[in-house]
């Protein structure tokens, strides 16, 4: 929200200097965010009106000006503006002024004649030239013809003004506008403010607008709708007045009808809409819902409207998106001999619905958005008619339209004193408390004991329990005041769930592993699943609102955020790496009226330190208490001859491999960068209640035999695993791997992978004979199962 300086000191007497005035504004609750002033280099220019203007004697492009700037002063002005004219009343800098450049004018000759200045665009006044339409900024400006002559542009157009950023809290509607921060200045300066001039309809003598206009609201998210004919005298530029406060508002100003409607948006926060009478084509406005495909708003573009939408309609077709914006069929112009000024109050829910579908944001819609009071729509409406008097725009058609069905019964709340006072931790009277509740403008009745009853006004709809009511107290008594307490309570011992504590033994587990933990977005984008040749494997949850492309869908895979953080240190010169991360994934869930299905992942990643048998290992100590296995496959993103379907316990928990090449090309990723994702909630799931189990040492010795087999190529070390763990009984204590050979020795396409299988029982000595009818089965189950050969060398 910007505020205006100068425009706030109209309404509150204010006796700081801008930066403690902020300061102040901030500890009494609303933030500052920054103060900027319109421009601190100009000086000097002032208002003059050129009374002759001739040629140049000496030059075809320039025009010698004699420019009257009042007291009897008249000076020459040498220009080569081509848009002056005798009467004009322009903008010059006198001999020592600066202009926004912070360059200073001297009076000098111009081709011998003598000129005393220079005449200035909006530019050279120091004002923000993206609100002035192109002439004004290319062209020396014309100020309107009622202008004061010999006025310094600095005051006139507040370019000595400051204008204020604040932050606004979504539940704060009410200070969406100048005249609400003015009330908070008032609260928090103690000072009286200013009420603001209405047009008095009780000089209305009789009403004459229903012979003009009837008014049906059908929609009950218009909880009020109220209505003013105008007859339009002249559309022309409004005052420098409100010229000036718009400009500093950030408003770009157009013409008296708009910008009354747009200054009063910023003045007390409700927007306002002008319709042009006679295009309206009915005698009638009605507040409904319909279809139209082809609806074209004011800034010309055709907007599909479906009957979800509440429209502003003439009993016929739509004239106006309700709370949005107007429709072209209805626009104020030149011609308009009368006009329909609207003032409403719109469900907040409702506008904001209709602008998502639209994407069509407004300053009106985002006021609507954030909530406003129904009391306003009148004053709003009168404010704008007393002003459009006011300049001369227009005249009131007697009578008043006003639509509210169902007034709103004001609301109160009864609070004890002595509660506010403890749960402030202060000790004031409740007389101070009193006090303080009137100045934000709240009405207080002083019950019995030390209870008050405070009636909320109807532009506070943040006030609704006893802790509002002690807030309100708290910011305005000073946060700074308030005595440092240490927290009461009780103290309970907590303590962290079974997943808590396992996530945490994991974490230390790879921390000491010499793994670096990372966090990163939720958010991903198609290019980066493209990118990992992911496209096909499952469809993405996509955000409706996105920030951007790059985050337009939420991630299913924490593989792509972990390669990108891979590429930024390989490309940053880092030698090398290990990075894991346990974070959400997020998954189409089947049902569409229901939430994604949310997932939590475990990856694993690795660059210049360490080859695929290390993170294998890696993964193998993680699933310590589990019956891990790796079998060929896995998804595209992986090197197709180097990756692994990783299950535990007989379930699917993951896969691992080198990244393929073609995906470390397009990531500008290391040659080599092996990854792992991992399902941690069926880890968790296969950890709930572990608990580590001690055994004796054995007591009887132990017996290894060796056994070397030849198998097809492509037949895996688990299968061989597979068919000697069925053997396994209560005499097998461990199979290991030693070695894996191919040869002369061995045939082409076979390979040859040597055991040592340890046999052990837990109460007996073993006999030759046990081992060897284990061993023999096992060998005959091998050769008819893999056709496996048993080598003799």
């Amino acid at each position: 929200m910007l505020a205006s300086f100068n425009w706030l000191k109209e309404f509150v007497k204010i006796n700081q200097d801008v930066q403690t005035f902020g300061d102040t504004l901030t500890m009494s609750g609303t933030k500052v965010e920054t103060i900027n002033p319109v421009n601190e280099k100009v000086r000097g220019i002032v208002t003059g009106k050129i009374i002759e203007m001739k040629k140049h004697p000496n030059a075809d492009r320039l025009y010698l000006c004699t420019v009257d700037f009042g007291n009897n002063k008249t000076l020459p002005i040498v220009t080569n503006a081509q848009n002056v004219f005798e009467g004009a009343i322009v903008p010059v800098a006198l001999d020592g002024a600066i202009i926004d450049t912070g360059t200073e004018i001297k009076a000098s000759k111009v081709r011998d004649v003598q000129s005393e200045g220079m005449m200035c665009s909006v530019k050279e006044m120091g004002l923000n030239i993206s609100l002035f339409n192109k002439e004004a900024t290319n062209k020396v400006y014309i100020f309107p013809k009622d202008t004061e002559i010999g006025a310094d542009v600095r005051k006139l157009f507040w370019v000595d003004d400051q204008v204020i950023d604040i932050e606004l809290t979504a539940n704060r509607g009410d200070c969406q506008s100048i005249y609400g921060i003015a009330k908070e200045a008032a609260a928090a300066l103690n000072q009286p403010i200013k009420p603001v001039e209405l047009y008095q309809p009780s000089k209305e003598t009789n009403s004459e607008i229903e012979n003009y206009l009837q008014v049906e609201v059908k929609d009950n998210h218009c909880k009020r709708y109220t209505a003013k004919v105008l007859k339009v005298n002249k559309i022309e530029p409004s005052p420098i007045w409100m010229q000036r406060k718009l400009l500093n508002s950030g408003v770009r100003p157009i013409n008296n009808i708009v910008d009354v409607t747009n200054y009063v948006m910023i003045e007390l926060g409700q927007p306002l809409h002008a319709f042009d009478y006679d295009h309206i084509g009915t005698k009638k406005i009605v507040v409904d819902r319909v279809q139209d495909p082809n609806f074209t708003t004011l800034d010309g573009e055709k907007r599909k409207i479906d009957d979800q939408m509440m429209m502003i309609t003439n009993g016929e077709k739509p004239i106006a998106i309700a709370g949005i914006m107007g429709g072209l069929n209805s626009e104020i112009t030149e011609q308009t001999q009368y006009m329909v000024l609207e003032s409403a109050f719109f469900d907040k829910t409702s506008i904001r619905t209709t602008s998502r579908k639209l994407g069509l944001r407004t300053e009106a819609s985002s006021r609507y958005e954030k909530g406003l009071y129904v009391d306003l729509c009148k004053m709003a409406s009168l404010r704008a008619t007393y002003l459009l008097e006011k300049i001369g725009a227009c005249t009131a058609v007697p009578g008043f339209i006003d639509i509210y069905p169902h007034p709103e019964e004001k609301f109160s709340i009864t609070v004890d004193c002595q509660w506010i006072n403890q749960y402030l931790g202060i000790h004031i009277s409740k007389e101070d408390i009193i006090a303080i509740l009137k100045r934000l403008f709240l009405e207080v009745d002083a019950l019995e004991d030390e209870k008050i009853k405070v009636t909320i006004p109807n532009d506070r709809q943040d006030l609704r329990i006893r802790e509002d009511i002690a807030e309100e107290v708290a910011r305005i008594y000073g946060y700074d005041k308030i005595p440092n307490t240490l927290m009461k309570g009780s103290t309970l011992i907590g303590h962290k769930t079974d997943a808590q504590k396992y996530q945490e033994q994991v974490e230390n587990l790879l921390i000491g592993a010499g793994f670096y933990q990372t966090m990163t977005t939720s958010f991903t984008s198609q290019k980066i699943i493209e990118s990992m040749r992911l496209q096909d494997s499952e469809l993405p949850v996509k955000i409706l609102n996105p920030l951007g492309e790059d985050t337009s869908i939420m991630r299913f895979t924490l593989a792509g955020q972990q390669l990108e953080l891979i590429s930024m240190n390989y490309n940053r010169k880092n030698p090398k790496g290990r990075f894991f991360e346990i974070a959400s994934t997020y998954h189409v869930n089947p049902n569409p009226d229901e939430l994604p299905i949310q997932k939590k992942h475990l990856v694993l990643s690795t660059y210049h330190d360490g080859d695929f048998y290390d993170l294998k290992g890696v993964i193998e100590m993680l699933f310590r208490h589990q019956n891990v296995r790796f079998e060929a496959g896995g998804r595209e993103l992986y090197h197709p001859g180097r990756k692994a379907v990783i299950t535990a316990n007989g379930k699917e928990i993951g896969d691992f491999g080198e990244i393929h090449p073609v995906v470390a090309k397009q990531l500008s990723l290391p040659k080599r960068v092996y990854l792992a994702e991992l399902d941690f909630d069926a880890m968790i799931e296969m950890n709930a209640g572990y608990t580590a189990k001690f055994k004796s040492l054995p007591k009887y010795p132990a017996s290894q035999r060796d056994i070397a087999v030849v198998v097809d190529l492509d037949v895996p070390a688990i299968k061989v695993e597979d068919v000697i763990d069925r053997h396994r009984g209560d005499i097998i204590e461990s199979v290991k791997l030693f070695d894996i050979y191919q040869g002369e020795q061995i045939p082409e396409n076979k390979k040859s992978l040597a055991y040592t299988i340890t046999f052990r029982h837990a109460d007996r000595t073993l006999k030759d004979r046990e081992i060897n009818k284990v061993m023999d089965a096992i060998v005959s189950e091998l050769q008819n199962e893999l056709h496996a050969q048993l080598r003799d060398e």
